[in-house]
């Protein structure tokens, strides 16, 4: 009966004994999973948990090799350093140490441990093998070369070709090498070992991506996707190759999909979110991930971040701060974008100080700015603060700097000239001129609003297209430019007043109501008026008698028809803006 209950208690020890290994085997290989997969939290719970509840030498190699992928190279040191003084045969936290050395630039002492390591094992053991090369892999200035050699002895030992690893660790090897061809070669074998390896799908994205073919390196994210949900690499790389194809919010949501399957609070990795939240346009999501990097990140590129997402909210006071901060801190990192965000930030304040801090700082970017115009958006604040003389310079300066100018450059070039001419002489600010440089330059800007209008009438008539004002306003350029040479302003002006005429009552698209009445009358009293000087009573009749089949009340028409030969009644044109139309966009 003892001997009975005796071989039950040994059975039962045995077969506690015989589950436990397995157990804590799969434990070690869940865990390093973990790690491949950037789940270094959880990788390194577990990994603690088994080299504390047993610090043998295996255990103490796998918490040092997490400790060391997840870049705490002193604790990986002492976890290394303590499982070799647990087992002086053991090779593998030998090997560990030389990665630290690695990992510090300490080349000569890790070639020492690895050489060491794999001369006492004399070149068998496989796992030494794959770890020794695996360490050369691991940072971009390692050995390459050296891992290659090794990895290769180690495949040779895999007579079955069962080992995944080998083919993987080969594959980083010649990544970093440069050698492509051989690195997906490498990939592909780990896939024919083990189909479903989505680190080996993602590993060759990787390369494709690393080769600007960011359509290929997707079709290889998505596979990893399909093959394994959770590891989380694929998601960052697969957030720059989208990123890389201008598709932000796509690559801004691949990005927080690594953050949840990795866990891992970097704030670098955080900071990475943000960038992308922003370039995506999704201001309140990058401030929020910043709000979680204070006093965690000591980055001035934060301080840009925030200038330039306070921009883009409306949190001008915020924005100006920020960017001033960033500016002050980090003039080696300034760039025109920053002058560009602070400029609008300023704008956008509504203070005449805010106004004249914005256009300086826009100015200092438009040189540089390479994506948008800023010519045109200070002209455009000059022109809504009346400043029309510096509108018309600006515009000038926008239709120069842009290789495709938009039609309504030309529009408001030739609007803003158009209504500074007036002005010349009266600006106390301006130099003083006298009575004739006064009529000179006001002849000018006249002229330069009449070949801004010309330019834009042809560029929308080459669209198959019409935009009548052109016309109107080019004619009344020329009737002021030549206001003390009346016959020349008459024959100047009437070819214009025509064409505005035929153009604006018989529209090409038979969809367009727009009203041009007001300038519809203006154009028939003036021609009427030039009719009037050159003793053509009976035409200009007929344009006194337009302006009644729009205005059959209107007084100074009905008095010059009861007086023929009185004197023109045109008035002086409006100079305000006409509504855009869709004719004048780009």
């Amino acid at each position: 009966m003892m001997n009975n209950q005796r071989k039950s208690l040994l059975t039962i020890l045995f077969v506690g004994t015989s589950l436990a290994a397995p157990l804590m085997a799969q434990d070690v290989q869940t865990a390093l999973k973990d790690v491949e997969a950037e789940r270094f939290n959880k990788a390194g719970q577990t990994l603690t948990q088994l080299a504390t509840s047993s610090p043998s030498a295996e255990n103490q190699f796998y918490l040092g090799y997490y400790y060391l992928r997840s870049g705490q190279i002193d604790q990986a040191k002492a976890a290394f350093e303590k499982g070799a003084a647990a087992d002086k045969k053991d090779q593998l936290n030998n090997i560990g140490l030389a990665g630290v050395a690695l990992a510090k630039k300490d080349r000569a002492t890790a070639k020492t441990l690895i050489d060491n390591a794999v001369s006492a094992t004399k070149s068998k053991d496989q796992n030494v093998l794959l770890r020794a090369g695996e360490m050369y892999t691991l940072e971009e200035t390692n050995d390459p070369a050296e891992a290659i050699r090794l990895l290769t002895i180690a495949d040779e030992k895999d007579k079955k070709n069962e080992n995944p690893e080998i083919e993987m660790t080969l594959g980083d090897a010649y990544f970093l090498k440069n050698d492509g061809g051989n690195a997906i070669s490498k990939y592909e074998n780990a896939l024919a070992i083990s189909p479903n390896l989505a680190e080996a799908n993602y590993k060759i994205g990787r390369l494709y991506l690393r080769g600007k073919n960011y359509t290929k390196a997707q079709e290889y994210f998505k596979l990893a996707i399909q093959n394994d949900p959770e590891f989380a690499p694929t998601y960052r790389a697969y957030a720059d190759a989208l990123a890389n194809s201008r598709a932000y919010k796509s690559a801004a949501q691949n990005y927080e999909l690594y953050v949840q399957k990795s866990g891992t609070t970097d704030p670098e990795q955080l900071l990475d979110v943000a960038r992308y939240k922003f370039l995506a346009e999704d201001y309140q999501g990058a401030t929020a991930y910043l709000d979680q990097l204070k006093g965690k990140v000591n980055n001035p590129i934060i301080d840009r971040m925030y200038g330039w997402a306070y921009t883009a909210t409306g949190k001008n006071n915020e924005a100006v701060e920020a960017l001033n901060r960033f500016i002050t801190s980090s003039p080696q990192k300034v760039m025109s974008d920053d002058y560009k965000y602070l400029g609008r930030a300023y704008g956008q304040l509504g203070t005449p100080e805010g106004d004249s801090l914005g256009i300086a700082n826009l100015e200092k970017a438009a040189s540089q700015d390479t994506t948008d115009n800023l010519y045109r958006e200070i002209a455009k604040k000059y022109y809504d603060s009346k400043r029309f003389d510096k509108a018309s310079d600006y515009y000038t300066k926008t239709i120069q700097r842009d290789k495709k100018p938009q039609n309504n450059d030309f529009l408001w070039l030739g609007l803003s000239s158009y209504q500074y001419a007036p002005r010349v002489g009266r600006d106390s600010s301006a130099a003083p001129m006298d009575t004739a440089q006064i009529r000179q330059v006001k002849q000018q800007y006249y002229m330069k609003a009449d070949s801004a209008f010309g330019q834009m009438a042809q560029r929308i008539e080459a669209d198959g297209k019409t935009y009548p004002l052109a016309y109107y306003y080019r004619a009344m350029s020329n009737y002021y430019a030549y206001a003390k040479e009346p016959e020349k302003a008459s024959s100047s002006a009437t070819p214009y007043f025509e064409k505005f005429i035929e153009q604006a009552t018989t529209p090409k698209d038979a969809s367009d109501k727009t009203d041009y009445s007001r300038y519809l009358v203006t154009a028939y009293k003036t021609l009427a008026g030039f009719n009037i000087a050159k003793k053509d009573d009976a035409k200009a009749k007929e344009y006194f008698n337009k302006v009644l089949e729009i205005n059959p009340n209107d007084p100074d028409v009905k008095k010059a028809l009861e007086e023929p030969k009185a004197a023109s009644p045109a008035g002086r044109p409006a100079t305000k803006a006409p509504a855009r139309k869709s004719t004048a966009g780009k």
